[in-house]
C-alpha cells in the first residue's frame, strides 16, 4: 500500500519531468516550425531574387536564407549612403558603392515607404529602429561603427560589432572619418572620427572620448600627433592642443604620406617634410596651379613625388 510520502514524491517527480521536457518539447517545436517555415520561403523563390512577391530575401554566399522582409512599397531596398562630407574640408573616402550591405549575418539598413533608413533584425524579422540617414562610406568601418543621424539632424555613432549599441550618443552637427585604409579588412580606420559642434571642431575615438582641445578651423585629416586644418587663409598644420606647428603658413595645401607631410606652398613650390627631424627630405618643385602633385611609398619602401601622375623624384627613407 503506497504511502501519502511515496504519492507525493511521485507527484513531486511527475511535475519537475515536465518542468524540464515541456520548455525543450516547446522549443523543438519552435524550431521545427521555423525550420519548415525558411524551407517554405526558399521554395517560394526558387531562383533566390532579391525582390521577389513583394518581399525582399537575404541570401549569403553559399545560398542560405538568412531572413526575409515585406515590403509596403515596390520601393524597398538597401539603404543608400548619405555622405555630406564634401560640404567641409576633410579629406574622406570617394570611391565606395551606394548601398550598405548586410552586417553580421544578420542586420540589415533598409528603406521603404520614404527615404530614411531602418535597421532591421534578419533573424527575428523585425525593425529595431530608424533614422534619418546613416554612412559607411560605401566601404565600411572598423567594428562594425556606422555614423547615424536622429531626427534632429544630430549625429552619432551606432556599432553593430555585437548588437546594436549607440557609442557616441547624438551630440554632434557632423561626424567623419578621414580616408585611411585597413588594407587587411578593407575597411576604414575607425580609431578617429572628425566632430563638429556649431563652429567647433574635435577628435573623438570610438566611445566618444575628446581627444583635442577645441579646434576653431575645419580638420582635413590627421595622425597619431598632428591635425591639418584649412579656412578660408589656406592650410595649417596643428598639434592636438590646437597650436601651429609649421612656420611660415598659411600655406595653399598639405596632406600626409605616412609620417611625412607634402607642403605646397602659396607661391607653389612643392617638398616633402620630414616631421620627426624637423626637415625637407625632396627637392624643390616648382609647380602651376593646374599641376596636380603628391608623394607616395613605392613597393620597395622608397618615397617617389609624383607630377602629373609621372615620378620626378625617388627618395630613400629609413
Amino acid at each position: 500500500m503506497e504511502t501519502n510520502e511515496h504519492k507525493k514524491g511521485v507527484l513531486i517527480t511527475i511535475i519537475v519531468g515536465l518542468l524540464i521536457f515541456f520548455p525543450l518539447t516547446v522549443s523543438s517545436l519552435v524550431l521545427k516550425n521555423m525550420k519548415i517555415e525558411t524551407k517554405k520561403k526558399m521554395a517560394d523563390n526558387p531562383n533566390h531574387e532579391f525582390f521577389f512577391n513583394g518581399s525582399l530575401y537575404f541570401y549569403d554566399e553559399t545560398g542560405e536564407l538568412l531572413g526575409t522582409y515585406k515590403c509596403y512599397t515596390n520601393e524597398c531596398n538597401y539603404a543608400k549612403n548619405k555622405i555630406t562630407d564634401d560640404k567641409y574640408s576633410i579629406d574622406y573616402y570617394k570611391e565606395g558603392g551606394d548601398y550598405i550591405p548586410i552586417i553580421n549575418r544578420n542586420y540589415v539598413f533598409l528603406t521603404d515607404m520614404d527615404s530614411h533608413p531602418f535597421l532591421y533584425d534578419l533573424s527575428s524579422e523585425r525593425t529595431v529602429t530608424s533614422y534619418i540617414s546613416v554612412k559607411d562610406y560605401g566601404i565600411g568601418l572598423e567594428n562594425n561603427y556606422y555614423i547615424v543621424e536622429n531626427d534632429q539632424g544630430l549625429f552619432g555613432i551606432l556599432s553593430l560589432e555585437n548588437g546594436p549599441e549607440l557609442k557616441v550618443p547624438f551630440n554632434f552637427d557632423f561626424l567623419g572619418v578621414a580616408n585611411f585604409r585597413n588594407e587587411e579588412e578593407n575597411k576604414l580606420m575607425s580609431d578617429f572620427f572628425v566632430g563638429k559642434k556649431d563652429s567647433d571642431w574635435y577628435l573623438i575615438d570610438g566611445n566618444g572620448a575628446t581627444l583635442t582641445s577645441v579646434i576653431d578651423r575645419e580638420i582635413v585629416t590627421y595622425n597619431g600627433k598632428n591635425i591639418i586644418v584649412n579656412d578660408i587663409n589656406g592650410y595649417e598644420l596643428i598639434d592636438y592642443k590646437n597650436m601651429e606647428v609649421l612656420e611660415n603658413g598659411p600655406f595653399e595645401h598639405l596632406s600626409f604620406t605616412g609620417k611625412y607631410l607634402n607642403i605646397l606652398t602659396n607661391t607653389y613650390e612643392f617638398y616633402v617634410y620630414d616631421l620627426t627631424k624637423k626637415e625637407p627630405i625632396s627637392k624643390t618643385h616648382d609647380v602651376k596651379p593646374t599641376d596636380s602633385i603628391t608623394s607616395r611609398i613605392n613597393r620597395d619602401g622608397k618615397l617617389e613625388v609624383v607630377l602629373n601622375e609621372k615620378v620626378v623624384e625617388t627618395v630613400a627613407i629609413s
